[in-house]
């Protein structure tokens, strides 16, 4: 956070992996997320380009979608009604 202070600015929650001593893909650290939000699991989409990490989040109950490339992702979120 000192590195990147706007972070603090730009999202009301942000969770430090270091900060935790958990890391992805590890569920507990989306599990954290949602019970610090309130936010249902499964109204939660994340995005990556490691197959784990896509994987324990999915395993917390998030939709998740693995990251190859700015067209594939546009193509899901639109067939997803996000964009």
């Amino acid at each position: 956070m000192r590195l990147h202070p706007r972070l603090g600015e730009v999202f009301d929650v942000t969770l430090v992996s270091g900060q935790l001593g958990i890391v992805k893909p590890d569920r507990r650290i989306f599990d954290r997320l949602t019970e610090r939000t309130g936010a249902w699991p499964e109204a939660c989409l994340f995005i990556d380009d490691n197959a784990a990490n896509v994987a324990g989040a999915r395993a917390a109950g998030w939709q998740a979608h693995l990251f190859k490339g700015p067209a594939r992702l546009e193509r899901a979120l639109v067939a997803e009604g996000l964009l």
